[in-house]
């Protein structure tokens, strides 16, 4: 209970100091912009005066020309006005009142009374007013004492409207506005709806930069009561900070430190994550032990880099590299980032696109030894698009590559590495026709040679084993092992011979408007592509295993295809209602484990309403009579933009799982957001959080629940409005 105490306070000191602190970055920003007043500039010739007033007297003795009602005085671009002003015209002092609007441009300020000296450009502003986006900046009194910079007494700093400060206002008794963005205040105290919960001497903010904490506490019964804190800035216009603190009760502390780029013309952008953890405890449990045991310890960390260049109009270089301190500290720490990729990628690509190619360089290669991973050192690839060759009705198209592969497994495993150089080279001819007016046929030819500087050459050994029975005999026993070993060099050839066919037919069924839309029309496309490849002089059972491309071997078959569309107009466009492709494919000579046909394969998209979204694919078994695999989502949105999306995944082989997601009322007072993912075999629901938001004026505060892998979480947030998506990510 005692550790539950300090950890109760620390978190309230976070807290509090996040509400001070509390603002958010939203994209690059100009840190030139200013403060909305007036920065007065000294002018050596004086313009023209022009005085407006319902009613205008003048004391010539004192030289005061008074102004009632509706005033206005404008010099150059300075322009005040006023329901009340005295000005001296021997001095150029100017005392307002009531209803004051000074303006200079783009720039004003609003108060109920200023003394303002039109030829010195300087004065006394009084009730002060300003607005830098989104802060709303007032004080009691204020004085201009030099170009730019202002003194204030009793000042208010808030994101809200001054009917809403009460959710959240920084007060100060004085304070002084520098270069005309920066404020430094001093005896601050922050109010949330009139409670005062921090207090600070001093207290500086640069309006023109934006930074924030963000602030995630809640209870883990894997990790115990934990604090997840994040304070993002700005450091320079296109590059933006992020230091993260966390507390674990049963792991312990963990620090990162992120940095983000993005150039205006967003022709570069990247990120470096850096995060480190001084776990306590990286085995929670003997199930744990036997999986984690040799491969983890009380230090982990993972260091990241992303990076994407455009070089030009044509290049562009695109980085990824990740380097972890044991495969499980992405699941322990980011859970979202492991779910979406157990393992992380460490590739370089540069890539040139021009008319009629795409050739690019890519480096991939394994930086922790406890994964498993197929090394390119590098690869040089050239694609070249179907393109006419000269003037004659035939068609090139090729795909081309250079590469040293690696097939590396996890330390420790029983399998040995191989590599190999592959030189791959796929060359096809298209020649396209068109009978009878409709009936397009393309007959084409390719030939695919690929050299392996090492082939793989499987051999059987035998070896005599003697064992001792428990009688005390000597028993001899043969065992037989197969051992892969590496061959000679060689090229494989592969010779492909193919016909494609098709044709769309149309009719229209209606040109009426409906519920639908204005008319409906169906497009029917057949479509067939035979191909026949002979046995290649070199089968998949020869080579070492990298990719596709090394599973090639004799194919003789057609496939056959349809597509139907249902189309409408919509807001004067045409609209596919119903996309649907089916095709299957028919072996002439099937393997010795292949059947004649293929499954019926199937995928959909359906828009049959703005407010539903559907799609499904999946595949039918001919000779079982029953689906094998079938996927589907559909979304239903609301016009509030409240939504329910289902998601449903059926493998016959694996597993059947229901997942779904509901938003309620995601832009009013009120909102409510739930996720759940079910495995309908095993009758376990694997996960599900739920979360309630209440936005007030300008502050949201949510509170929710998630449970995951056994793991029950309890978090809450809070952010202002002002600063939309500022919430801290829940997965981290």
């Amino acid at each position: 209970m005692k550790r539950l105490g300090w950890l109760s306070s620390l978190l309230a000191i976070f807290v509090i100091y996040g509400f001070a602190r509390i603002d958010a970055y939203s994209g690059v920003e100009d840190t030139s912009r200013q403060i909305q007043v007036i920065t007065p500039e000294p002018v050596a010739d004086e313009s023209p005066m022009e005085v407006n007033a319902d009613r205008l007297e003048y004391d010539a003795d004192r030289r005061v020309m008074t102004g009632i009602g509706n005033v206005v005085i404008q010099q150059g671009d300075d322009v005040l006005t006023a329901d009340y002003v005295e000005f001296h015209s021997e001095t150029h002092d100017a005392h307002a009142r009531g209803n004051v609007r000074f303006e200079r441009g783009d720039e004003f300020w609003t108060g109920e009374e200023m003394h303002y000296n039109f030829r010195t450009r300087e004065g006394d502003f009084g009730d002060f007013r300003a607005f830098s986006d989104p802060y709303h900046i007032r004080a009691k009194d204020s004085k201009q004492t030099a170009e730019g910079e202002y003194e204030l007494r009793n000042v208010t700093l808030t994101t809200c409207d001054e009917e809403d400060e009460r959710e959240f206002v920084i007060r100060a008794r004085e304070a002084r506005i520098t270069d005309g963005t920066t404020i430094h205040a001093r005896h601050v105290v922050v109010y949330q709806y009139g409670v005062p919960i921090f207090y600070t001497p001093y207290y500086r903010k640069n309006m023109a930069q934006r930074t924030n904490i963000d602030i995630m506490p809640g209870y883990s019964s894997r990790m115990g009561a934990f604090l997840l804190t994040g304070y993002r800035y700005q450091i320079t216009p296109h590059v933006r900070g992020n230091t993260q603190l966390d507390y674990r009760h049963k792991r312990g502390f963990g620090y990162g430190q992120n940095f983000r780029w993005r150039t205006p013309d967003d022709s570069a952008r990247g990120d470096i994550r850096l995060y480190y953890a001084d776990d306590k405890k990286p085995i929670r449990d003997e199930r744990e032990a036997g999986i984690r045991d040799g491969l983890i310890d009380n230090d982990r960390y993972r260091l990241g880099l992303s990076h994407t260049q455009v070089l030009g109009e044509r290049d562009m270089l695109m980085a990824e590299l990740n380097y972890l301190s044991d495969p499980f500290v992405q699941e322990d720490f980011f859970e979202d980032e492991f779910h979406s990729a157990a393992q992380p990628e460490n590739r370089v690509t540069l890539v040139r696109r021009g008319d009629q190619y795409t050739a690019s360089l890519l480096l991939n290669m394994r930086l922790n030894d406890f994964y498993e991973n197929v090394n390119r050192l590098p690869e040089a690839s050239l694609d070249i698009s179907r393109q006419q060759i000269g003037d004659s009705p035939l068609y090139y198209e090729g795909n081309h590559s250079a590469v040293y592969l690696e097939r590396v497994f996890p330390k420790g495993a029983d399998r040995d590495d191989f590599d190999t150089v592959r030189l791959d080279s796929l060359n096809r001819i298209y020649y396209p026709t068109r009978h009878f007016g409709f009936l397009n046929v393309t007959p084409n030819v390719g030939l695919r040679s690929t050299y392996y500087s090492r082939t793989r050459d499987t051999r059987t050994v035998t070896n005599v084993v003697e064992t001792v029975t428990e009688d005390g005999e000597t028993v001899e026993e043969e065992e037989i092992t197969t051992v892969d070993r590496s061959g000679p060099a060689n090229i494989r050839n592969i010779y492909e011979l193919g016909v494609e066919t098709s044709y769309k037919a149309f009719k229209v069924l209606t040109e009426e408007r409906n519920y639908l839309g204005k008319g409906l029309r169906h497009i029917a496309e057949p479509y067939a592509r035979y191909s026949y490849v002979p046995r290649p002089n070199m089968r998949p059972r020869d080579l070492f295993q990298f990719d596709g491309i090394d599973r090639l071997d004799k194919q003789h078959q057609i496939l056959f295809g349809a597509r139907n569309k249902l189309q409408t107009r919509r807001r004067d466009r045409v609209h596919d209602m119903i996309d649907l492709d089916t095709f299957t494919i028919f072996r002439i000579e099937p393997e010795r484990d292949e059947r004649d046909f293929a499954n019926l394969f199937f995928d959909a998209r359906l828009r049959l309403a703005d407010w539903v979204r559907i799609n499904f694919d999946g595949e039918y078994d001919w000779y079982e009579t029953e689906i094998a695999r079938f996927n589907t989502q559909m979304a239903f949105i609301r016009e509030d933009r409240s939504t329910l999306a289902l998601e449903y995944r059926f493998d016959r082989d694996r597993r059947q799982l229901l997942m779904g997601e509901l938003s309620l009322f995601p832009e009013q007072k009120w909102s409510f957001h739930m996720h759940w993912r079910y495995d309908i075999d095993e009758n376990d629901l694997e996960e599900h959080s739920y979360m309630v938001e209440r936005r007030f004026n300008c502050t949201g505060v949510g509170i929710g629940i998630r449970e995951r892998d056994d793991e029950v979480r309890v978090f809450g947030q809070v952010w202002l409005l002002a600063f939309p998506g500022s919430e801290l990510q829940l997965g981290r």
